[in-house]
């Protein structure tokens, strides 16, 4: 049992501002307007009174994920897109990257000129394909493999896929069909690329999230996927993204903020 169980604080806890769900900008504002407030109340009272006045504040961004009603609304207004986008959780994949994504698939053999477009090679998609059915039969394990996790497990999802190392979250990805096909390419990726241990985690993960724009049916359910724009409202920022999603499951294969 929790201390806020014990306590019976519990019940003023508001998950959906706390947890996962907490927004970490908006928790950054509350902190800071905490401590003004206790400074404020140990200089016009007594040094006890901020004390007090601080721990109260603190324990209430931790309940119920902010202190002062409308944050979200303040934050989204004030705090500038780039800032923001520091703090973002979701998971995404933007390709502004010195490293040249369409240039490296091509050397390797994944993708191969199609017109004025690119196009997944038939015997690499042939071999991912091979390689997605059977990391999604023994999916744990083959994480674990790749991540060096020692008790790995997989929370799925089609927004969202936590990976687990115990009960630690060791990564997320968009979805776990995203998932599948990440686990499913790098194989295929290291054997065709004798450089592809020696990329920091940043830069493998572009390519396999330039990658995945290429795969064609869902890794999770195989039906097809599909391109499209939207805007992703989050607690306190607003975002034009394309998708490619599946249009059975809706499972979320990539997702790049224009």
């Amino acid at each position: 049992m929790s201390l806020t169980e014990r306590t019976g604080l519990a019940r003023f806890r508001q998950p959906e501002y706390t947890g996962e769900n907490r927004c970490t900008p908006c928790t950054a504002v509350n902190v800071v307007i905490a401590a003004v407030l206790a400074v404020a109340a140990s200089v016009v009272a007594t040094p006890l009174v901020g004390f007090v006045v601080a721990s109260v504040s603190l324990l209430a961004i931790y309940l119920r994920g902010y202190l002062v009603p409308g944050t979200p609304t303040l934050t989204k207004q004030y705090f500038p897109d780039w800032l923001l986008r520091k703090f973002d959780k979701t998971p995404t994949a933007t390709l502004d990257t010195d490293l040249d994504v369409e240039a490296q698939l091509l050397a390797v053999g994944a993708v191969e000129p199609a017109g004025e477009d690119l196009r997944i090679t038939d015997e690499f998609e042939t071999a991912w394909r091979t390689e997605i059915d059977r990391v999604r039969v023994d999916l744990d394990r083959r994480v674990g493999d790749l991540l060096g996790l020692e008790d790995p497990s997989v929370d799925g999802g089609t927004s969202v896929c936590r990976v687990l190392d115990g009960e630690q979250v060791a990564a997320r990805w968009p979805s776990t069909a995203a998932l599948i096909a990440d686990v499913a390419a790098v194989p295929l990726l290291r054997r065709r690329a004798d450089n592809w241990d020696a990329l920091d985690r940043i830069e493998q993960g572009h390519l396999l999230a330039g990658l995945r724009i290429f795969v064609e049916n869902c890794p999770d359910c195989e039906a097809p996927l599909a391109f499209s724009e939207e805007t992703v409202e989050s607690c306190c920022r607003t975002r034009q993204v394309v998708t490619y999603d599946c249009t059975a499951c809706d499972a979320r294969v990539m997702e790049v903020e224009q």
